[in-house]
């Protein structure tokens, strides 16, 4: 009997892994840089260098334990050169604040390879992003292990939670004005999350990874358009303006998670639809858990309970993507307007400051701030 093979088209690469995580660690050495410089000179040397010691000590306690885990599990400790450690290391350093302690930071670094990556069975396999992994520890469980000569102060995010995340035009204005503006938003010109303050610095990244075709757009868009639209309009309804929804996207971590943890392929769908719903739905709980819950930032803790949401995704959005396009979308619009709405209506239950409320808040933000953890992710 004869046999004949009719191989199917297949699409082909010329990028590899290794020129993609060389790519994204060159992105965030760039961020990390611009960090340690705005540091040093916003605040001292002693910052500055305090930001470059985090990340090695990082970096080194995320290869010492792969080297371990590899020797351990009876593999070559070469392994490391293609477990790409070192960016789980820096993606948890820049998520970070500040004033955590180096013991903290090692520590979540560990937990983060080891049962954010290596449990699962090496890179690639993992079903949450693990340096989103390792700072839920840092949130959870290291909040009052902090240096206690390192202070910046209270942060954009904190502060405007401590209002409760919506103020009317007047007040809203006055905030932004004690932090210099959108300007200052954009450029990075105040202390948040250690890699998230400059939006500027953060899209220029996302551009590069886009041009070098390493990342995939439509997790990082929907995400972010839905937080500008979603909060744009409350700000509308609620009297703070559509600056509000500028605000919201360039503030906090929402486009460093855009750009550096939305866009992990391993724990994302790998469906275009699935990965519209994921980014859609990412960012409606993100805007609930910053309007609604104790946390700052809802970047963080979106991202890993949409994470274990992702097997879900995948399989309502499996089977042949050109026949089934129609039923696809549909599911698509059902998911995402369910999402939205919701998003919408815990919106529309928060109650505007006026500026009188919130004076005491803007002229002592810090004495306002209670139970909000060190992180903002």
């Amino acid at each position: 009997m004869k046999i004949s093979y009719r191989p199917s088209p297949n699409y082909r690469s010329e990028q590899s892994t290794t020129g993609i995580m060389w790519d994204v660690t060159f992105c965030l050495l760039a961020v990390l840089l611009f960090s340690i410089v705005w540091y040093s000179v916003s605040y001292g040397a002693m910052y500055g260098l305090r930001v470059f010691l985090m990340a090695l000590f990082a970096v080194i306690a995320a290869e010492a334990t792969e080297v371990i885990w590899f020797k351990a599990t009876g593999k070559d400790w070469k392994e490391i050169f293609h477990s790409y450690g070192w960016v789980t290391a820096l993606i948890l350093v820049l998520i970070t604040r500040l004033e955590v302690s180096y013991y903290a930071v090692i520590v979540a670094t560990i937990v983060a390879i080891i049962f954010g990556k290596m449990v699962f069975g090496g890179f690639g396999q993992n079903i949450f992003n693990p340096a989103a992994f390792g700072e839920a520890l840092i949130m959870n469980s290291f909040s009052a292990s902090v240096a206690s000569d390192i202070s910046t102060g209270a942060t954009p995010v904190t502060t405007i939670k401590s209002a409760g995340w919506i103020m009317d035009s007047s007040a809203f204005s006055a905030f932004l004005s004690q932090f210099g503006g959108l300007k200052s938003f954009f450029l990075g010109n105040y202390a948040s999350v250690i890699g998230g303050s400059c939006a500027l610095l953060l899209i220029l990244c996302f551009l590069y990874l886009l041009w070098k075709k390493d990342i995939d757009w439509h997790l990082s868009v929907s995400y972010v358009v839905t937080i500008f639209v979603i909060s744009g309009i409350v700000g509308l309804m609620k009297g703070a303006g559509f600056e509000y929804g500028l605000f919201n996207v360039i503030s906090g971590g929402v486009l460093f998670g855009a750009v550096f943890m939305m866009t992990d392929p391993v724990s994302t769908p790998v469906t275009i639809g699935g990965r519209v719903v994921f980014g859609i739905c990412t960012a409606c709980l993100t805007l609930v858990i910053r309007w609604r819950s104790n946390l700052p930032d809802g970047v963080l803790f979106s991202i890993l309970l949409m994470n274990m949401l992702t097997p879900a995704i995948d399989k309502a959005f499996s089977g042949n993507q050109i026949k089934n396009a129609s039923a696809f979308m549909k599911r698509a619009v059902i998911i995402s307007v369910i999402a939205i709405a919701t998003a919408f209506f815990v919106g529309s239950m928060l109650a505007p400051k006026t500026s009188s409320t919130t004076a005491a808040v803007q002229e002592n933000p810090a004495a306002e701030i209670t139970d909000i953890s060190v992180s903002e992710m």
